[in-house]
């Protein structure tokens, strides 16, 4: 694209005592040697492997080899081969998807640039074997020998070739929102956390970290997207990336689960406590059909908090005796007081209520009066009032 890349190391070597001769590229990517004989040049970098590499590159590589949309430039291939075998295939994508996801640092039998003879690349459809070397004539007085930087596994050309010249990504408004519902998870509790869609239209793929507070991570089953282990790289028991493209734009209905996640707690936990999405070792990002960068979230849903209810009694209205239940959220104090019209206390129970339906019995003769009563439940800011009726 016309871009210089700086730090790159080209190489003269001859058979002379003086070489080989070594000078780095500048920031606009030139390079200057004297030579006195004919001289083999080559150019190499390596490092910062995961610079410009993202799962949109799986999006785009995956679409060559299904043949839905073709890579239109033999340095693109080049970039693509990932694993360096002189083909594009689906090993590729493995190596790529290692690296995006932190399982490795560096690809496992190529550098991270490499750097073809400028113009020499006549085949946009197989530029495989390609020259890395080129001859200098000490003949030609001002030669130009230039190389072609390649990142491999950059296939959309977003990597950053010097410090002041930073990739811009198109990106898009879009945002790509998952959720989990907040639940209570004991100690040591294994527990399944479905993913389901809040906002997920037009996904051709996202990538992001996971950080798991007080859980380690156990594994992964799909859903509405074909997920497995294979797109989740557990850097720590708890830190977990993980990167999904699609041959296709995917789009699911709100709350259709998109996979679930399986997970340990150390501690007794919410799962609202538990998980948060970060770009600590995987950008968190995601990616439309037409190859925007947007962003990806995930919230918790919380279950709507149950309130206090206090029931009719039952029998009502009652000779013998009577019940009188209500139900509670959580443990709590509350007081049940009982009154006549006038307002005059009957009685009163201190009570260590439970969580669920507690019950509480009255008889006559623990009431002692006849007619209209009424009972009042108490507990922090709840207050309710109901009417029995005590006949003869």
């Amino acid at each position: 694209t016309n871009q210089g890349v700086m730090n790159t190391e080209v190489i003269a070597s001859a058979s002379l005592p003086d070489y080989p001769k070594v000078d780095m590229t500048d920031a606009s990517g030139n390079y200057a040697m004297d030579i006195i004989v004919d001289t083999d040049l080559k150019a190499q970098k390596d490092g910062d492997d995961i610079n410009g590499v993202s799962t949109l590159d799986l999006v785009i590589i995956q679409r060559h080899i299904l043949g839905l949309q073709t890579m239109n430039s033999p340095y693109k291939l080049i970039a693509a081969d990932a694993n360096n075998d002189g083909r594009v295939t689906a090993s590729d994508l493995t190596e790529i998807r290692k690296l995006i996801l932190g399982v490795i640092n560096g690809y496992t039998n190529n550098t991270s640039w490499r750097f073809p003879i400028k113009d020499q690349l006549m085949d946009a459809t197989n530029p495989f074997p390609y020259a890395e070397n080129v001859m200098a004539s000490i003949a030609n007085p001002n030669p130009s020998y230039n190389f072609v930087a390649v990142k491999i596994g950059d296939v959309n050309g977003n990597v950053t070739t010097n410090i002041n010249n930073p990739s811009v990504e198109g990106r898009s408004n879009s945002n790509v929102a998952m959720t989990v519902a907040d639940a209570a998870v004991a100690a040591g509790e294994v527990v399944e956390i479905p993913v389901t869609a809040a906002n997920f239209n037009d996904v051709a793929g996202f990538q992001y970290t996971m950080n798991l507070n007080g859980a380690s991570f156990v594994g992964i089953n799909g859903g509405a997207l074909e997920v497995t282990a294979n797109n989740v790289g557990v850097i720590a028991n708890d830190v977990v990336t993980m990167s999904y493209a699609s041959n296709e734009a995917i789009s699911a209905t709100e709350g259709e689960v998109l996979f679930t996640l399986v997970v340990k707690a150390d501690k007794a936990m919410n799962v609202s406590e538990m998980i948060s999405l970060t770009s600590e070792v995987t950008k968190a990002e995601s990616y439309n059909s037409d190859l925007k960068v947007g962003n990806v979230s995930l919230s918790v849903r919380k279950s709507p908090v149950a309130s206090i209810e206090l029931f009719q009694n039952e029998p009502n209205p009652f000779k013998g005796q009577t019940t009188v239940n209500f139900n509670m959220p959580v443990a709590a104090t509350a007081t049940l007081s009982v009154y006549d019209v006038t307002g005059k206390v009957v009685t009163v129970r201190n009570i260590d209520a439970v969580k669920g339906l507690n019950s509480e019995v009255f008889t006559k003769e623990q009431l002692g009066v006849s007619g209209v009563l009424y009972y009042t439940l108490v507990s922090g800011d709840y207050t309710a009032t109901k009417k029995m009726i005590i006949v003869e």
